[in-house]
């Protein structure tokens, strides 16, 4: 994968991908609705890797914005998830070190509406050990 912030190709982009969103649903965990009765927030995440279009749209109000088909595809990801895990697509998966990949919850197979049929994975990141899933803060 290609780390554009580095500007230079990353061997570790897809892990430390991983790392964080295990990091933001475990954190989520940590937060405390006032709700009677009370619960913990809970989060879904979606990724795949893929190509991408970016850049600042508009005049009166610019926006960065980020699109493509890549994107569609990760927010699909989300949607389909469930609370409290993530769903990664083949494309992402394969990109992961072996470490990373004994984790799977579920191999999955979904239809994506305009893309078809997408083989994904569902990892449990509240599976892990806290300590172990913060590694030097992404590398």
């Amino acid at each position: 994968m290609f780390d554009e912030a580095a500007g230079r190709k990353s061997p570790n982009a897809a892990a430390n991908a991983l790392h964080m969103a295990k990091d933001m649903v475990k954190e989520a965990r940590k937060v405390i609705a006032r709700t009677k009765p009370i619960q913990t927030l809970e989060i879904r995440v979606g990724i795949h890797c893929g190509d991408l279009t970016y850049g600042v749209l508009g005049e009166r109000l610019p926006k960065f914005t980020v699109f493509g088909s890549s994107v569609n595809l990760a927010a699909r990801m989300e949607q389909t998830c469930v609370p409290n895990r993530i769903r990664v697509t083949k494309d992402f998966f394969d990109l992961l070190p072996e470490s990373e990949t004994l984790r799977v919850d579920a191999k999955e197979v979904i239809s994506v509406k305009n893309m078809g049929e997408v083989e994904t994975y569902l990892l449990d990141p509240l599976q892990d050990n806290l300590e172990n899933s913060s590694r030097a803060l992404y590398d």
